[in-house]
């Protein structure tokens, strides 16, 4: 008897082996050396993407090639879905910290990026389950709403905790991640937002390399507090933007 799969969830398996096979952090250099036909399979292209895809090119390949052309959205999900949840998170949060230095975010929307910022940095069951109240206190369809929603389905059980597991799909922490970078691109001056979001792959990019990563709390506890080191990451950002 044959079984027929399902050809999204195959893409997503196909998708978390490349990464590193791992829930939370896998590898994001594999992510971008990764076939781009493999993961564009769990988003919808546009048609003039669809155009410019090339047989055989890397997520990086064509994550460039849709920039050149400023098909930024095709780039900007392709990027979100390829990077491990952790990573994919760290780039909605070091967007959306910019965005909110260019026009404030109404309290109870900090306090859910603040939330998933502290989840980043430590990971932990506690910390998840917090991201979702945060979120949701912030509205779900606000730009914390949507981090802190990203946050909460990065791994472990949907179901409350007392109840019988229920498994996110691992490619939708990516996917809202985004969505929450889209968001930042369009807070501020929302006219050039297409110009935002080039900006903001620039960044993505460069969390995938390595050049802006995290801070470990371990590493840098006896040089400053971690919330010291993350704001000198922003300003780094804000920096390499005015250049």
């Amino acid at each position: 008897m044959s079984v027929t799969v399902n050809p999204l969830d195959q893409a997503i398996q196909e998708t978390v082996h490349l990464q590193g096979g791992v829930e939370m952090c896998g590898d994001p250099a594999l992510a971008l050396g990764a076939p781009a036909e493999i993961v564009t399979r769990l988003f919808d292209v546009s048609d003039e993407g669809q155009a410019l895809l090339e047989p055989g090119a890397t997520v990086e390949k064509q994550i460039a090639i849709w920039r050149q052309a400023n098909l930024v959205a095709d780039a900007r999900r392709l990027l979100s879905h390829a990077l491990p949840p952790r990573y994919s998170l760290w780039w909605a949060l070091l967007s959306l910290t910019e965005a909110h230095r260019q026009k404030p975010y109404p309290a109870k929307v900090v306090e859910a990026i603040l939330g998933v910022r502290s989840f980043v940095l430590n990971p932990t069951e506690a910390g998840r389950r917090e991201c979702k109240e945060l979120g949701d206190a912030a509205d779900s369809t606000s730009a914390g709403g949507v981090i802190g929603f990203a946050a909460f389905i990065s791994g472990g059980s949907m179901a409350p905790a007392d109840c019988p597991p229920v498994l996110p799909k691992p490619h939708l922490c990516g996917r809202l991640s985004g969505v929450a970078v889209y968001l930042a691109a369009v807070h501020f001056d929302p006219g050039s937002y297409k110009d935002h979001l080039q900006h903001f792959l620039d960044i993505g990019l460069k969390i995938a390399h390595g050049e802006l990563p995290w801070p470990e709390s371990r590493a840098v506890a006896v040089e400053a507090p971690v919330e010291v080191v993350v704001e000198q990451v922003i300003e780094k950002v804000v920096l390499e933007r005015s250049r």
